[in-house]
């Protein structure tokens, strides 16, 4: 049975590979490619996403839907609340998604 990646596994990934990047910084000085350097880790790819933020409320609480699409195609969503430094969300499902799509960017 596989584990679940937790918040924790990935800030402790981020903080290695920060760790990582600030070590080939010192390393490369202005003489070294960072493809010398072995601890660096070229991108397979650099993507770029669009975010729809569709706000329902503002204020003293906020929410509403973040609808994140890839050349124009809809690939996810989520629903969110965030109040005062606080901030949940949850996945929408295939249907909520195509239900949000149809009823707020319409065309």
């Amino acid at each position: 049975m596989e584990e679940k990646l937790t918040r924790q596994d990935a800030i402790k990934g981020l903080r290695q590979e920060i760790q990582n990047i600030k070590r080939c910084q010192e390393m490369a000085g202005e003489e070294f490619g960072t493809e010398e350097i072995e601890h660096f880790r070229r991108p397979l790819s650099i993507e770029e996403e669009q975010v729809k933020k569709i706000l329902l409320s503002w204020g003293g609480g906020e929410d509403g839907y973040k609808l994140t699409f890839k050349d124009d195609e809809l690939l996810r969503g989520v629903y969110y609340m965030a109040n005062w430094g606080e901030y949940a969300e949850v996945e929408l499902s295939e249907e909520e998604l195509s239900l949000i799509q149809s009823v707020y960017l319409y065309k």
